[in-house]
């Protein structure tokens, strides 16, 4: 049953955003405000990166200075694989892509969120790994 579940079926649409720019204080605030462990990251509308809890985590164990640190300190960027982007890509998944095969790609990435891309490979969601678990569960 599992195999025939997709990501598009677990992934978040909404999200909240953060600016490159924005400081370690602003992601910490924003994660708390918004109860979540991943934001996506932006330059003016384009969909760039990620920052996690856990990249929050090392800016805090590293001394970070919460309100001069920018998030492009310590965010895992991205750059798609379109026909204009193709260096530095972090993983990403394809919405269609079956669940199972998503769980395999983040536990060898070691992550626990990946954006997900749509048509031409453009941005639309994040999706975690408990959303995946979750998705799995309601199938059972």
């Amino acid at each position: 049953m599992a195999d025939s579940l997709k990501v598009k079926q677990a992934i978040k649409r909404k999200f909240p955003v953060i600016n490159i720019d924005d400081s370690l204080q602003s992601a910490i605030q924003l994660m708390a405000q918004a109860n979540v462990s991943v934001l996506a990251v932006k330059v003016g509308e384009q969909l760039i990166g990620v920052v996690t809890v856990s990249d929050i985590m090392h800016g805090l164990a590293n001394d970070y200075d919460l309100n001069t640190t920018k998030i492009s300190t310590f965010m895992t960027k991205c750059e798609f694989h379109t026909d204009s982007s193709t260096k530095h890509s972090c993983i990403q998944l394809d919405e269609d892509q079956d669940v199972i095969a998503a769980i395999k790609v983040m536990y060898e990435a070691g992550v626990s969120h990946l954006l997900v891309t749509g048509e031409r490979n453009s941005p639309i969601g994040i999706v975690s790994s408990l959303e995946l678990v979750k998705l799995i569960a309601s199938e059972e």
